[in-house]
């Protein structure tokens, strides 16, 4: 009843008919400026103050006794740190980095009755990681490499291109492997390179990209799932960009370098909300290392996520949404909008700017993914195959970062294109020429 007198005449008339009571919402109490809040009593502003903050150590060069000297040879050595333009070979990735977890992981997969075809589970691992580092789309890649240099090997490896594992068997070990497993292995290179100082717990940054599924973009007719049917549809800002993956990525942001340190895998239909809020709780459950603030672009944005981050003791460094109209918005610069409840009263709009700008550098180290591993496009259907090539992507970037700090050539720490060449055909055809070439002279037997 639209008039208030039709219906208090209707309900004089029915009064026998009950009517439910709704109570009126009460109005917001307002709390005074000058009451305390729990928030007031968490420390979330950084310690570190002006340039210090953003300022971090450089990385140490090591000596050859410290870790070398016992995985590479005193000439190897020499020739890391007399010629400019040496970058390692990509055997050195395993020599000076250890890989035992796979034989654990191998020896638990069968004592549960997992058969691994004989085969060895840290060998395919290797091999996979020379299809990433070549840019190879799926498992024949080496095959057909191998059956271009039929000699060539990889160290201890097998060196007959028959011993080499085909597509199938490293298709079959790689679908045996848990994910948990080949995820946690990425984590613990993570915390090898805060133990060397490579990553300082400070600055996160995160961001998502978008990981094509090797699936059609269309569905079955009948069907309600697409090829793969752990992927989505992705559309970002407008854009379509297909049926994939989307996960949740953090960077450690350390002014010379930035490191991937963890992501969570969704399915590309999901929002930057949901991706943010559950890959940081899953970071800070396993991160037990005090980090100071965040920052990211607006797709996350909101203000329980601000608040939440503020509980935590992090700072947000969030850019917020231009059209928001009941929070304290305000534009720094044009275009850049933040809330104003989340800048210190000490900092400076130019400071704040200031560090909001590393937030790139994430997109930059997820470049690499794309144009050198060519990882774009996914060679196997599921989510946990997903978590496996993003994992084993990392992990060969925490690799090369180990290595070139191992080696004593931290100018090799951020450099995808390191040690990609093949010992096998460096020393006999490479080398003495590059050493001709920086004035040095070889012996007889070694020139060409």
């Amino acid at each position: 009843m639209s008039k208030p007198k039709d219906y208090r005449v209707a309900r004089k008339r029915f009064s026998w008919i009950y009517v439910r009571n709704y109570e009126k919402a009460r109005s917001a109490s307002i709390i005074p400026k000058s009451q305390k809040k729990m928030t007031d009593f968490i420390e979330w502003i950084p310690d570190l103050n002006g340039k210090y903050l953003y300022r971090f150590p450089s990385i140490k060069t090591t000596c050859y006794q410290d870790f070398a000297k016992n995985h590479i040879t005193k000439l190897e050595w020499d020739m890391f740190h007399y010629l400019p333009h040496f970058q390692g070979s990509f055997e050195n990735l395993f020599e000076l980095n250890d890989l035992s977890f796979f034989d654990e992981v191998q020896e638990r997969l069968e004592s549960e009755g997992v058969s691994i075809k004989g085969l060895f589970v840290r060998d395919i691992i290797i091999y996979e990681m020379l299809r990433i580092n070549m840019g190879f789309k799926d498992y024949r890649g080496i095959e057909k490499l191998f059956r271009f240099a039929p000699q060539l090997s990889i160290f201890n490896l097998p060196v007959h291109s028959h011993s080499v594992p085909n597509a199938a068997d490293m298709s079959y070990v790689i679908k045996k492997l848990p994910e948990s497993d080949v995820f946690q292995f990425f984590q613990d290179l993570v915390e090898e390179c805060i133990d060397y100082g490579l990553i300082i717990p400070r600055i996160l940054l995160w961001d998502g990209q978008f990981i094509r599924a090797n699936s059609n973009n269309n569905k079955k007719d009948g069907l309600d799932t697409y090829g793969d049917p752990d992927a989505g549809y992705c559309r970002h800002n407008g854009i379509k960009k297909g049926v994939g993956y989307d996960p949740g990525i953090l960077y450690a942001y350390c002014k010379d370098r930035w490191f991937p340190i963890y992501f969570k895998m969704f399915p590309g239909n999901r929002s930057d909300n949901q991706a943010f809020k559950e890959s940081i709780e899953d970071f800070f459950r396993i991160n037990h290392h005090q980090w100071s603030l965040i920052i990211a672009d607006s797709g996350p944005y909101s203000e329980s996520i601000l608040r939440h981050l503020h509980y935590r003791g992090v700072m947000p460094i969030i850019r917020a949404r231009k059209n928001i109209k009941n929070q304290p918005v305000k534009e720094l610069t044009k275009g850049y909008y933040f809330n104003t409840d989340y800048i210190p009263n000490s900092w400076s709009d130019e400071y704040f700017l200031k560090i909001y700008k590393f937030r790139p550098m994430i997109e930059q180290g997820n470049s690499s993914n794309n144009t050198y591993y060519n990882g774009k496009r996914l060679n196997t259907r599921g989510m946990s195959s997903a978590i496996k090539n993003r994992s084993l992507i990392y992990s060969l970037q925490l690799l090369k970062a180990l290595t070139a700090y191992k080696c004593g050539r931290p100018d090799l720490v951020m450099k995808p294109t390191a040690f990609e060449a093949s010992k096998q055909i460096f020393w006999p055809n490479v080398a003495p020429r590059a050493a001709m070439e920086n004035g040095y002279q070889t012996l007889s037997k070694y020139r060409h």
